[in-house]
């Protein structure tokens, strides 16, 4: 499991960032940028395929895809 599923499935539980840090041994800087992202990527990705998800937000198709993939294991 990635630092960053990690980091977002406490998000999903209601953790604050400086309790996410603490648990995922992260700063509380690195926990929120994953936390932007993902939230951006949520709300694109009800309209918007990957790529222009990936080139709206300035990342890598297969980082988008990684954030969808955690999103749709949301209710596993």
């Amino acid at each position: 499991m990635t630092h960053k599923k990690i980091i977002l499935e406490l998000y999903r539980k209601g953790y604050q960032t400086p309790e996410i840090a603490r648990m995922a041994n992260h700063t509380e800087q690195a926990c929120d940028r994953y936390i932007k992202a993902y939230k951006k990527v949520e709300k694109l990705n009800r309209t918007m395929k990957n790529e222009e998800i990936a080139q709206i937000l300035g990342m890598g198709k297969s980082l988008v895809e990684e954030y969808i993939r955690i999103l749709n294991e949301e209710g596993d």
